[in-house]
């Protein structure tokens, strides 16, 4: 038996088809109310869960940057190139973990792989602490990256096997946001634990911590967040029917352990996985400021202890803006791109005031890095589209993984543009940054008229009320369905 959902007005009727092909129509009205407390009762579980697991991904990607204003470079004895190498390595193997973690996440139950994963990154990021020398540091950085490689693609999934698409940006936002916050609880531990008189290095301590606490998260991440909206251990039967049914209603995809090798081809050769390719790119080649900013800062004449402090309100400027990249679509629909282009534009405004400052103006230097380096906004835009505009569960794992083949390759170039001669104002990587959100601004564009476009011509070739067939013909929404954007033709972009 298998049933479907169709739109009839206001209401939606669950039809139930048996083996001999008849349908038993049943009145089946969402009510409003009920769904808003299923709703509240997602964000109290599912957010903190997944924001909590981001929150630790972030710490731990940039305390690096905190560990080399304290000393790390000069215990490991680390020469030329290395420590920008040491930031390279990290997205290396990120890099070579796409593919195995996108059929990983098109076969086994996802938020028990990603449970997984996270607590073996917090192993690796403990062996940061225990780190002699080159090698020490680049093996690592290594397996830090490959072990956080499917974090993010995976929240994409997670994110639509939960919420509405009109519910992704602000949801999306929640966890990127973490970015932020992480600067500033990373800049703060770092100075109290560099002001501790202890045995050990304190930038050794700050990884042992660190990495304690992942492993920590990564055991409750697998306790508490359920495997989907018909097991969800926080809801009652009603509740989870709700759940599950107002995906099917917005044309959502439950989440599913089978690959579609028909998927698979749709998205190698769907020009929007391109489109999500490049902004990816644009996106990461400006992250080295992230990892460099202490060392910026620092360079300018501020001691380790002061670099701390003055670094913190970056965090907060980089929050805000993530939750301006959120609540704006929010306020009015159909305006990603557009909020999209704003939020790459202070970036690219900070990295120019880096670029062609005076270098006595120290504090100018330091309001610029912190604008500078603001780039998880436009990264939660991107992947709010993603995650709105892509159906069909393989599909879903490939186009994800896809774009952040295309993020680690940014992130592997863009440090070595930034070396350790052209400090403190590395202008090559600079340059770099600027152009990139220049190019990254022109995506925005091309993504907004294609969708538009795509919208229209959608409107003109099919009637809304007749049913179709999946290829190419309006269908029930199934709750079960894994039809993609493209065979769903009653499937509407969000631009």
């Amino acid at each position: 038996m298998t049933d479907i959902v169709k739109s009839n007005g206001d209401e939606q009727v669950e039809i139930s088809t048996t083996k001999e092909g008849q349908e038993l129509a049943v009145a089946y009205q969402i009510d409003p109310v009920e769904e808003k407390a299923v709703l509240r009762k997602l964000d109290r579980v599912i957010l903190p869960l997944m924001a909590l697991v981001y929150f630790f991904q972030y710490l731990d990607k940039q305390s690096i940057n905190y560990a080399a204003v304290f000393g790390l470079s000069d215990d490991l004895q680390l020469s030329g190139t290395e420590f920008s190498w040491a930031i390279s390595l990290f997205y290396f193997g990120q890099f070579v973990s796409e593919y195995p973690a996108a059929y990983m996440m098109s076969r086994f139950p996802i938020t028990l792989f990603v449970g997984i994963t996270v607590i073996l990154w917090g192993l690796c990021e403990i062996s940061l602490g225990a780190t002699q020398n080159w090698p020490g540091l680049a093996t690592a950085r290594f397996f830090l990256g490959f072990t956080e490689g499917a974090v993010a693609p995976s929240f994409m999934i997670i994110t639509s096997g939960w919420y509405k698409r009109s519910e992704h940006p602000v949801r999306i936002a929640t966890w990127v946001s973490m970015f932020g916050i992480s600067q500033i609880v990373g800049g703060v531990m770092m100075y109290c634990i560099g002001g501790a008189h202890m045995a050990l290095a304190s930038w050794r301590v700050l990884f042992l911590v660190c990495g304690g606490l992942t492993v920590t998260c990564g055991i409750l991440f697998m306790i508490f967040m359920p495997r989907s909206t018909t097991t969800a251990w926080f809801l009652n039967e009603r509740e989870r029917n709700i759940a599950t049914e107002r995906l099917a209603v917005d044309r959502a995809t439950r989440d599913r352990s089978s690959f579609d090798v028909a998927q698979l081809k749709e998205a190698l050769t769907d020009p929007r996985t391109a489109l999500y390719a490049l902004m990816a790119l644009f996106i990461t080649l400006p992250t080295p400021i992230v990892k460099f900013s202490s060392l910026v800062i620092s360079g300018f004449g501020f001691t380790p202890f002061r670099t701390m402090l003055v670094g913190l309100p970056g965090g907060a400027i980089s929050f805000a803006l993530v939750w301006v990249g959120a609540l704006g679509p929010a306020l009015r629909p159909n305006t990603r791109c557009f909020i999209g282009i704003f939020v790459a534009a202070m970036p690219m405004m900070g990295t120019l005031l880096l670029l062609l400052l005076p270098a006595s103006n120290s504090w100018g230097i330091v309001v610029s890095t912190w604008f500078a380096g603001s780039t998880a906004p436009p990264l939660s835009v991107t992947v709010g589209l993603m995650a709105s505009n892509v159906k069909g569960n393989t599909k879903k794992s490939v186009v994800s993984a896809v774009f952040f083949i295309f993020y680690t390759i940014g992130c592997i170039v863009g440090p070595q543009l930034w070396q350790k001669k052209d400090a403190p104002r590395y202008t090559k990587g600079c340059i770099t940054s600027v152009v990139s959100f220049c190019c990254l601004i022109i995506c925005y564009i091309v993504y907004y008229m294609t969708a538009k476009i795509s919208n229209r011509n959608r409107e003109a070739i099919m009637d809304m009320d007749e049913p179709m067939d999946s290829n190419g013909c309006q269908v029930g929404v199934s709750v079960d369905s894994d039809h993609t954007e493209k065979q769903d033709m009653a499937f509407r972009y969000s631009y």
